[in-house]
């Protein structure tokens, strides 16, 4: 019977949990076509962003031009090896014709002569949607600069993810984090429950606690 560490364990947990797209330590580094973080340095970054953008326009061929998004950042980026690269992507792209902006999850397959196949191209699953009744707001006080919101969603509310969509406040202009954010629930009494076991104590993968106001 295999024996797992925990880092191996939460590596996996993080890989079913989110389909690839958010893994919260290096282990993927560890283990032959492990999925890792790639960062904004990295040679591979320049290479996915080519990737998106023929995500993106293949989706806008197949749309009406009130639908057609258009690229802003590559907020989360993780990097399969295998037979050429499998990148899984959260972006944050502006629909151009009402100017909103909203995060997607693109996963795309660029095979060995360069071509690409997208896998998977829908909006995040915590993207608050409008026809669904949120019951309940709670804030998020104090958030660093990574916390983001696949990390609220699939670290901290993990138990939960049916029940809430989540959004970190950013600055207009650079997309920054402000710090805080918002966790809307769809049932009260599951944000009772959040709230009575998750204020004051540690959050997940880090040394902050949480601070949350109702």
């Amino acid at each position: 019977m295999a024996t797992y560490t925990f880092e191996h364990r939460e590596y996996l947990e993080d890989v079913i949990e989110s389909q690839g797209f958010y893994v919260t330590n290096n282990y993927g580094r560890e283990i032959p076509c492990g999925i890792v973080k790639i960062d904004e340095k990295s040679a591979i970054f320049e290479k996915a962003k080519k990737a998106a953008v023929f995500a993106v326009n293949k989706y806008n061929e197949k749309m009406e031009d009130s639908s057609k998004l258009r690229i802003l950042k590559i907020i989360n980026l993780n990097f399969e090896p295998t037979a050429g690269a499998i990148y899984y992507m959260t972006l944050s792209l502006l629909e151009i014709s009402c100017g909103n902006i909203f995060h997607y999850q693109a996963k795309i397959w660029e095979k060995i002569n360069s071509s690409y196949k997208v896998d998977i191209f829908q909006l995040a699953p915590y993207v608050p949607r409008i026809s669904e009744y949120q019951d309940f707001s709670m804030k998020v006080n104090n958030l660093q600069d990574w916390m983001d919101e696949n990390y609220l969603y699939y670290k901290c509310c993990y138990r939960y993810k049916r029940l809430v969509s989540v959004v970190v406040i950013r600055d207009e202009e650079n997309g920054e984090s402000l710090g805080y954010g918002f966790i809307n629930f769809n049932k009260k009494s599951a944000a009772m429950e959040f709230l009575e076991s998750n204020n004051g104590g540690k959050m997940p993968n880090s040394n902050q606690i949480y601070s949350l106001e109702i």
